[in-house]
Protein backbone atom coordinates (compact mmCIF):
# COMPACT_ATOMS: atom_id res chain seq x y z
CA UNK A 1 0.00 0.00 0.00
CA UNK A 2 2.77 2.18 0.78
CA UNK A 3 3.81 2.99 -3.25
CA UNK A 4 0.53 2.67 -4.93
CA UNK A 5 -0.41 6.54 -4.91
CA UNK A 6 3.11 7.20 -6.49
CA UNK A 7 1.58 4.99 -9.49
CA UNK A 8 -1.93 5.64 -9.86
CA UNK A 9 -4.40 7.15 -8.27
CA UNK A 10 -8.00 7.57 -9.05
CA UNK A 11 -10.14 9.82 -7.02
CA UNK A 12 -8.59 11.89 -4.30
CA UNK A 13 -11.12 14.42 -1.15
CA UNK A 14 -13.49 16.71 -1.83
CA UNK A 15 -12.19 19.31 0.94
CA UNK A 16 -8.63 18.71 1.84
CA UNK A 17 -7.23 20.50 4.88
CA UNK A 18 -3.11 19.75 4.82
CA UNK A 19 -0.29 21.89 6.69
CA UNK A 20 2.18 21.23 8.73
CA UNK A 21 3.01 23.28 11.95
CA UNK A 22 5.97 23.77 14.88
CA UNK A 23 4.62 22.89 18.06
CA UNK A 24 6.12 23.82 21.47
CA UNK A 25 8.27 20.66 21.87
CA UNK A 26 9.36 21.42 17.95
CA UNK A 27 7.70 18.31 16.88
CA UNK A 28 6.63 19.37 13.46
CA UNK A 29 2.61 18.35 13.32
CA UNK A 30 0.89 17.44 10.33
CA UNK A 31 -3.06 17.88 10.12
CA UNK A 32 -5.43 16.28 7.47
CA UNK A 33 -8.68 16.59 7.02
CA UNK A 34 -10.71 14.55 4.01
CA UNK A 35 -14.39 14.51 3.16
CA UNK A 36 -15.32 12.53 -0.03
CA UNK A 37 -19.25 12.18 0.23
CA UNK A 38 -21.49 10.61 -2.70
CA UNK A 39 -18.51 9.81 -4.47
CA UNK A 40 -18.28 8.27 -7.67
CA UNK A 41 -14.54 7.10 -8.07
CA UNK A 42 -13.27 4.76 -10.65
CA UNK A 43 -10.05 2.95 -12.24
CA UNK A 44 -9.77 1.00 -15.02
CA UNK A 45 -6.65 -0.55 -16.68
CA UNK A 46 -6.69 -3.05 -19.76
CA UNK A 47 -3.85 -4.58 -21.72
CA UNK A 48 -4.95 -6.52 -24.48
CA UNK A 49 -2.50 -8.50 -26.43
CA UNK A 50 -1.58 -11.42 -28.72
CA UNK A 51 2.09 -12.41 -27.87
CA UNK A 52 4.15 -10.28 -25.72
CA UNK A 53 6.94 -10.73 -22.98
CA UNK A 54 6.61 -8.73 -19.13
CA UNK A 55 3.43 -7.38 -18.50
CA UNK A 56 2.95 -5.03 -15.68
CA UNK A 57 -1.05 -3.64 -15.43
CA UNK A 58 -1.68 -1.55 -12.12
CA UNK A 59 -5.17 0.01 -11.34
CA UNK A 60 -6.35 2.08 -7.75
CA UNK A 61 -9.27 3.83 -6.75
CA UNK A 62 -9.47 5.47 -3.75
CA UNK A 63 -11.76 8.01 -2.48
CA UNK A 64 -9.58 9.47 0.25
CA UNK A 65 -5.63 9.06 0.17
CA UNK A 66 -2.98 9.96 2.87
CA UNK A 67 0.57 9.72 2.40
CA UNK A 68 3.47 10.59 4.88
CA UNK A 69 6.79 10.21 4.54
CA UNK A 70 9.46 11.67 7.26
CA UNK A 71 12.86 11.57 7.98
CA UNK A 72 12.46 13.63 11.30
CA UNK A 73 10.26 13.43 14.04
CA UNK A 74 6.38 14.26 13.11
CA UNK A 75 3.09 14.35 14.97
CA UNK A 76 0.24 13.51 12.31
CA UNK A 77 -3.43 14.26 12.62
CA UNK A 78 -5.78 13.06 10.24
CA UNK A 79 -9.87 12.53 10.10
CA UNK A 80 -11.56 11.10 6.50
CA UNK A 81 -15.07 10.95 5.81
CA UNK A 82 -16.30 8.37 2.90
CA UNK A 83 -19.29 7.66 1.47
CA UNK A 84 -20.64 6.29 -2.30
CA UNK A 85 -18.75 4.14 -4.56
CA UNK A 86 -15.04 3.48 -5.53
CA UNK A 87 -14.20 0.98 -8.26
CA UNK A 88 -11.27 -0.42 -9.65
CA UNK A 89 -10.64 -3.27 -12.36
CA UNK A 90 -7.28 -3.86 -14.24
CA UNK A 91 -7.53 -6.87 -16.60
CA UNK A 92 -5.28 -8.03 -19.23
CA UNK A 93 -5.89 -10.44 -21.70
CA UNK A 94 -3.36 -12.37 -24.25
CA UNK A 95 -2.71 -15.02 -26.71
CA UNK A 96 0.96 -15.89 -25.68
CA UNK A 97 2.48 -14.50 -22.71
CA UNK A 98 5.73 -15.75 -22.56
CA UNK A 99 7.17 -13.22 -19.66
CA UNK A 100 5.91 -12.58 -15.94
CA UNK A 101 2.35 -10.87 -16.31
CA UNK A 102 1.35 -9.20 -13.54
CA UNK A 103 -2.49 -7.39 -12.79
CA UNK A 104 -3.00 -5.43 -9.72
CA UNK A 105 -6.21 -3.99 -8.63
CA UNK A 106 -6.58 -2.33 -5.13
CA UNK A 107 -9.96 -0.19 -4.17
CA UNK A 108 -10.06 1.95 -0.74
CA UNK A 109 -12.94 4.24 0.56
CA UNK A 110 -10.28 5.78 2.96
CA UNK A 111 -6.30 5.15 3.18
CA UNK A 112 -3.53 6.94 5.19
CA UNK A 113 0.00 4.98 4.95
CA UNK A 114 2.79 7.17 7.16
CA UNK A 115 5.97 6.07 6.84
CA UNK A 116 8.05 8.15 9.85
CA UNK A 117 11.36 8.52 11.31
CA UNK A 118 12.10 9.17 15.39
CA UNK A 119 9.59 9.40 17.81
CA UNK A 120 5.63 10.47 16.60
CA UNK A 121 2.46 10.98 18.08
CA UNK A 122 -0.49 10.34 15.85
CA UNK A 123 -4.21 10.32 15.63
CA UNK A 124 -6.24 8.57 12.46
CA UNK A 125 -9.90 8.65 12.33
CA UNK A 126 -11.34 6.92 9.55
CA UNK A 127 -15.43 6.48 8.62
CA UNK A 128 -16.87 4.56 5.61
CA UNK A 129 -20.91 5.63 5.58
CA UNK A 130 -23.78 2.47 5.65
CA UNK A 131 -24.69 1.73 2.09
CA UNK A 132 -21.31 2.41 0.24
CA UNK A 133 -19.42 0.29 -1.94
CA UNK A 134 -16.08 -0.69 -2.34
CA UNK A 135 -14.96 -3.16 -4.81
CA UNK A 136 -11.81 -4.14 -6.72
CA UNK A 137 -11.44 -7.01 -9.16
CA UNK A 138 -8.17 -8.16 -11.33
CA UNK A 139 -8.28 -10.90 -14.21
CA UNK A 140 -6.14 -12.71 -16.44
CA UNK A 141 -7.46 -13.77 -19.57
CA UNK A 142 -4.95 -16.31 -21.45
CA UNK A 143 -6.20 -17.75 -24.68
CA UNK A 144 -3.02 -20.03 -25.00
CA UNK A 145 -0.30 -19.69 -22.92
CA UNK A 146 1.06 -17.75 -20.04
CA UNK A 147 4.83 -18.69 -18.61
CA UNK A 148 3.95 -16.75 -15.11
CA UNK A 149 1.50 -14.66 -13.67
CA UNK A 150 0.33 -12.81 -10.49
CA UNK A 151 -3.44 -11.50 -10.33
CA UNK A 152 -4.19 -9.88 -7.18
CA UNK A 153 -7.61 -7.73 -6.13
CA UNK A 154 -7.57 -5.68 -2.52
CA UNK A 155 -10.56 -4.20 -1.62
CA UNK A 156 -10.85 -2.14 1.90
CA UNK A 157 -13.50 0.30 3.10
CA UNK A 158 -10.80 1.66 5.67
CA UNK A 159 -7.09 1.02 5.64
CA UNK A 160 -4.54 2.45 7.58
CA UNK A 161 -0.14 1.23 7.33
CA UNK A 162 2.35 3.09 9.68
CA UNK A 163 6.12 2.20 9.12
CA UNK A 164 7.99 3.45 12.17
CA UNK A 165 12.15 3.24 12.34
CA UNK A 166 14.60 4.58 15.42
CA UNK A 167 11.88 6.07 17.53
CA UNK A 168 8.32 5.57 18.55
CA UNK A 169 4.92 5.31 17.31
CA UNK A 170 1.91 6.56 19.82
CA UNK A 171 -1.90 7.10 19.53
CA UNK A 172 -5.05 6.29 18.98
CA UNK A 173 -6.43 4.71 15.85
CA UNK A 174 -10.31 4.94 14.90
CA UNK A 175 -12.15 2.89 11.79
CA UNK A 176 -15.48 2.29 11.47
CA UNK A 177 -17.73 1.26 8.34
CA UNK A 178 -20.93 0.26 6.94
CA UNK A 179 -19.72 -0.57 3.36
CA UNK A 180 -19.93 -3.34 1.30
CA UNK A 181 -16.64 -4.34 0.37
CA UNK A 182 -15.57 -6.94 -2.23
CA UNK A 183 -12.26 -8.36 -4.13
CA UNK A 184 -12.37 -10.34 -6.67
CA UNK A 185 -9.43 -12.02 -8.64
CA UNK A 186 -9.95 -14.35 -11.76
CA UNK A 187 -7.81 -16.68 -13.98
CA UNK A 188 -9.75 -17.71 -17.31
CA UNK A 189 -7.46 -19.67 -19.46
CA UNK A 190 -9.64 -22.83 -20.43
CA UNK A 191 -7.48 -24.01 -23.62
CA UNK A 192 -4.61 -22.42 -21.60
CA UNK A 193 -1.56 -23.42 -19.52
CA UNK A 194 -0.47 -21.53 -16.44
CA UNK A 195 3.23 -22.39 -17.12
CA UNK A 196 5.54 -22.25 -14.53
CA UNK A 197 3.95 -20.37 -11.87
CA UNK A 198 0.44 -18.90 -11.10
CA UNK A 199 -0.60 -16.72 -8.15
CA UNK A 200 -4.10 -15.77 -7.95
CA UNK A 201 -5.05 -13.72 -4.81
CA UNK A 202 -7.93 -11.52 -3.35
CA UNK A 203 -7.96 -9.84 0.38
CA UNK A 204 -11.29 -7.89 1.44
CA UNK A 205 -11.44 -5.88 4.56
CA UNK A 206 -14.08 -3.41 6.64
CA UNK A 207 -11.03 -1.97 8.33
CA UNK A 208 -7.45 -2.59 8.74
CA UNK A 209 -4.65 -1.62 10.59
CA UNK A 210 -1.12 -2.83 9.80
CA UNK A 211 1.98 -1.59 11.84
CA UNK A 212 5.34 -2.18 11.80
CA UNK A 213 8.87 -0.75 13.77
CA UNK A 214 12.22 -1.38 13.28
CA UNK A 215 14.03 -0.37 16.50
CA UNK A 216 10.54 1.75 17.20
CA UNK A 217 8.29 0.67 19.55
CA UNK A 218 4.27 0.63 18.85
CA UNK A 219 1.86 1.74 21.33
CA UNK A 220 -1.87 2.10 19.16
CA UNK A 221 -5.15 2.14 21.07
CA UNK A 222 -7.47 0.82 18.47
CA UNK A 223 -11.12 1.13 17.82
CA UNK A 224 -12.48 -0.78 15.01
CA UNK A 225 -15.98 -1.69 13.80
CA UNK A 226 -17.77 -2.68 10.78
CA UNK A 227 -21.45 -3.23 9.92
CA UNK A 228 -20.98 -3.77 6.03
CA UNK A 229 -20.54 -7.34 4.12
CA UNK A 230 -17.46 -8.42 3.01
CA UNK A 231 -16.17 -10.89 0.46
CA UNK A 232 -13.23 -11.92 -1.76
CA UNK A 233 -12.99 -14.44 -4.08
CA UNK A 234 -10.06 -16.04 -6.19
CA UNK A 235 -10.75 -18.09 -8.86
CA UNK A 236 -8.52 -20.00 -11.16
CA UNK A 237 -10.21 -21.98 -14.88
CA UNK A 238 -7.80 -23.41 -16.58
CA UNK A 239 -7.15 -26.42 -19.28
CA UNK A 240 -3.38 -26.87 -17.29
CA UNK A 241 -2.09 -25.48 -14.08
CA UNK A 242 1.37 -24.09 -12.90
CA UNK A 243 4.28 -26.10 -11.85
CA UNK A 244 3.36 -24.27 -8.86
CA UNK A 245 -0.17 -23.01 -8.80
CA UNK A 246 -1.22 -21.13 -5.54
CA UNK A 247 -4.59 -19.69 -4.87
CA UNK A 248 -5.64 -17.53 -1.45
CA UNK A 249 -8.85 -15.53 -0.59
CA UNK A 250 -9.65 -13.60 3.15
CA UNK A 251 -12.08 -11.63 4.06
CA UNK A 252 -11.97 -9.90 7.37
CA UNK A 253 -14.63 -7.23 9.12
CA UNK A 254 -11.63 -5.82 11.47
CA UNK A 255 -8.05 -6.45 10.86
CA UNK A 256 -5.14 -5.46 13.40
CA UNK A 257 -1.55 -6.67 12.44
CA UNK A 258 1.63 -4.89 14.26
CA UNK A 259 5.00 -6.15 13.65
CA UNK A 260 7.87 -5.08 15.80
CA UNK A 261 11.49 -6.09 16.35
CA UNK A 262 13.78 -4.55 19.24
CA UNK A 263 11.25 -1.92 20.72
CA UNK A 264 7.84 -2.54 22.70
CA UNK A 265 5.19 -3.36 21.33
CA UNK A 266 1.64 -3.03 22.21
CA UNK A 267 -2.29 -2.95 21.31
CA UNK A 268 -5.44 -2.52 23.65
CA UNK A 269 -9.21 -1.82 22.44
CA UNK A 270 -12.35 -2.90 20.87
CA UNK A 271 -13.29 -4.79 17.56
CA UNK A 272 -16.59 -5.19 16.56
CA UNK A 273 -18.23 -7.04 13.72
CA UNK A 274 -21.68 -7.43 12.94
CA UNK A 275 -21.28 -7.74 9.19
CA UNK A 276 -21.22 -10.94 6.83
CA UNK A 277 -17.81 -11.93 5.81
CA UNK A 278 -17.35 -14.54 2.76
CA UNK A 279 -14.26 -15.84 1.45
CA UNK A 280 -13.93 -18.13 -1.21
CA UNK A 281 -11.18 -19.92 -3.08
CA UNK A 282 -12.54 -22.00 -6.10
CA UNK A 283 -10.14 -24.07 -8.73
CA UNK A 284 -10.98 -25.92 -11.68
CA UNK A 285 -8.04 -27.26 -13.40
CA UNK A 286 -8.01 -30.07 -16.59
CA UNK A 287 -4.94 -32.53 -16.09
CA UNK A 288 -1.72 -30.95 -13.75
CA UNK A 289 0.55 -33.87 -14.02
CA UNK A 290 3.39 -33.29 -12.00
CA UNK A 291 2.44 -29.73 -10.73
CA UNK A 292 1.30 -28.59 -6.93
CA UNK A 293 -1.70 -26.71 -6.39
CA UNK A 294 -1.68 -24.76 -3.55
CA UNK A 295 -5.02 -23.28 -2.38
CA UNK A 296 -5.76 -21.02 0.89
CA UNK A 297 -9.36 -19.50 2.03
CA UNK A 298 -9.82 -17.61 5.46
CA UNK A 299 -12.77 -15.69 6.76
CA UNK A 300 -12.48 -13.62 10.18
CA UNK A 301 -15.35 -11.61 11.80
CA UNK A 302 -12.32 -10.30 14.15
CA UNK A 303 -8.09 -10.78 13.25
CA UNK A 304 -5.64 -9.55 15.73
CA UNK A 305 -2.34 -10.41 15.48
CA UNK A 306 1.07 -9.00 17.22
CA UNK A 307 4.33 -9.91 17.22
CA UNK A 308 7.72 -9.48 18.16
CA UNK A 309 11.47 -9.70 18.21
CA UNK A 310 13.80 -9.23 21.55
CA UNK A 311 11.16 -7.34 23.60
CA UNK A 312 8.54 -6.91 25.17
CA UNK A 313 4.83 -6.91 24.20
CA UNK A 314 1.09 -5.97 25.91
CA UNK A 315 -1.64 -7.12 23.54
CA UNK A 316 -4.91 -6.07 25.59
CA UNK A 317 -8.26 -6.67 23.22
CA UNK A 318 -11.87 -6.97 23.30
CA UNK A 319 -13.79 -8.50 20.43
CA UNK A 320 -17.30 -9.48 19.55
CA UNK A 321 -18.28 -10.83 16.49
CA UNK A 322 -22.42 -10.84 15.29
CA UNK A 323 -22.07 -11.54 11.99
CA UNK A 324 -21.85 -14.68 9.71
CA UNK A 325 -18.32 -15.89 8.96
CA UNK A 326 -18.21 -18.60 5.71
CA UNK A 327 -15.09 -20.11 3.83
CA UNK A 328 -15.12 -22.12 1.15
CA UNK A 329 -12.04 -24.19 -0.61
CA UNK A 330 -12.72 -26.22 -3.78
CA UNK A 331 -10.55 -28.24 -6.80
CA UNK A 332 -11.87 -30.34 -9.11
CA UNK A 333 -9.71 -31.43 -11.68
CA UNK A 334 -8.58 -34.41 -13.84
CA UNK A 335 -5.20 -36.07 -13.87
CA UNK A 336 -2.50 -34.45 -11.53
CA UNK A 337 -0.07 -34.12 -9.58
CA UNK A 338 -0.68 -33.19 -5.52
CA UNK A 339 -3.68 -30.57 -4.17
CA UNK A 340 -2.42 -28.78 -0.80
CA UNK A 341 -5.37 -26.26 0.82
CA UNK A 342 -7.07 -25.18 3.71
CA UNK A 343 -9.93 -23.53 4.64
CA UNK A 344 -10.64 -21.52 8.02
CA UNK A 345 -13.41 -19.46 9.52
CA UNK A 346 -13.57 -17.63 12.71
CA UNK A 347 -15.78 -15.65 14.37
CA UNK A 348 -12.96 -14.08 16.18
CA UNK A 349 -8.93 -14.80 16.59
CA UNK A 350 -6.29 -13.12 18.64
CA UNK A 351 -2.24 -14.22 18.21
CA UNK A 352 0.40 -12.71 20.30
CA UNK A 353 4.02 -14.21 19.51
CA UNK A 354 7.34 -12.86 20.93
CA UNK A 355 10.21 -14.62 20.25
CA UNK A 356 12.71 -13.71 23.22
CA UNK A 357 15.99 -13.10 22.18
CA UNK A 358 16.95 -11.12 24.90
CA UNK A 359 16.84 -11.78 28.56
CA UNK A 360 13.92 -10.92 30.86
CA UNK A 361 11.93 -9.92 28.17
CA UNK A 362 7.63 -10.58 28.66
CA UNK A 363 4.60 -11.20 26.50
CA UNK A 364 1.73 -10.20 28.38
CA UNK A 365 -2.08 -10.06 27.33
CA UNK A 366 -5.62 -9.60 27.87
CA UNK A 367 -8.16 -11.15 26.16
CA UNK A 368 -12.01 -10.78 25.76
CA UNK A 369 -13.96 -13.00 23.12
CA UNK A 370 -17.72 -12.99 22.35
CA UNK A 371 -19.24 -14.58 19.26
CA UNK A 372 -22.79 -15.36 18.52
CA UNK A 373 -22.32 -15.52 14.54
CA UNK A 374 -22.31 -18.79 12.97
CA UNK A 375 -18.94 -19.88 11.32
CA UNK A 376 -18.42 -22.22 8.33
CA UNK A 377 -15.83 -23.50 6.87
CA UNK A 378 -15.33 -26.25 3.51
CA UNK A 379 -12.92 -28.06 2.06
CA UNK A 380 -13.71 -29.98 -1.01
CA UNK A 381 -11.78 -31.44 -3.60
CA UNK A 382 -11.63 -34.16 -6.09
CA UNK A 383 -9.70 -35.36 -8.84
CA UNK A 384 -9.10 -38.72 -11.18
CA UNK A 385 -5.65 -39.61 -10.38
CA UNK A 386 -2.45 -38.04 -8.56
CA UNK A 387 -0.36 -38.04 -5.97
CA UNK A 388 -2.57 -37.04 -2.78
CA UNK A 389 -4.14 -34.15 -1.06
CA UNK A 390 -3.53 -32.89 2.40
CA UNK A 391 -6.17 -30.49 3.28
CA UNK A 392 -8.17 -29.47 6.54
CA UNK A 393 -11.07 -27.68 7.70
CA UNK A 394 -11.16 -25.37 10.50
CA UNK A 395 -14.12 -23.65 11.97
CA UNK A 396 -13.40 -21.79 15.45
CA UNK A 397 -15.90 -19.41 17.07
CA UNK A 398 -13.31 -17.59 19.44
CA UNK A 399 -9.46 -18.37 19.20
CA UNK A 400 -6.59 -17.02 21.51
CA UNK A 401 -3.53 -17.81 20.91
CA UNK A 402 0.08 -16.69 22.97
CA UNK A 403 3.12 -18.03 22.08
CA UNK A 404 6.53 -17.03 23.63
CA UNK A 405 9.78 -18.50 21.90
CA UNK A 406 13.29 -18.67 23.12
CA UNK A 407 16.01 -17.49 20.73
CA UNK A 408 17.21 -20.31 18.50
CA UNK A 409 14.42 -22.05 18.56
Amino acid sequence: MSRYARALTAGTSSAILLCAVASADDTTEILNGQINLQAQVNANGQVVAGQTGNVNLTAVGAGNMLDVETQTSHDVTSDQQFGGFVTSTATTSGVELTGTTTTTSSAYGNSAVLELRGDSDIAITQSATDGSNVFSGASLNVDGYSFSNITAATAAANAVETVGSYGGIEGPISQDSGAAVEARANVEARTGGLGEFSVTAATASGNAIRSEGDESSVILATDQANRGAVRASARVNAGGGGVFTTVAAQAQGNGLDIATEWAYGEARGTQVNSGTTDAEANINIGNFDNESILASSESLGNSAILTNLGTDTFLGLAQTNTGGVSSIMRFDGNNGGEVIGSSSAFGNAATSWGCQACPDTQTEGTINQVNTGTVNSTFQTQYLTGWGTTGTATAIGNSATFVIQDSGQ
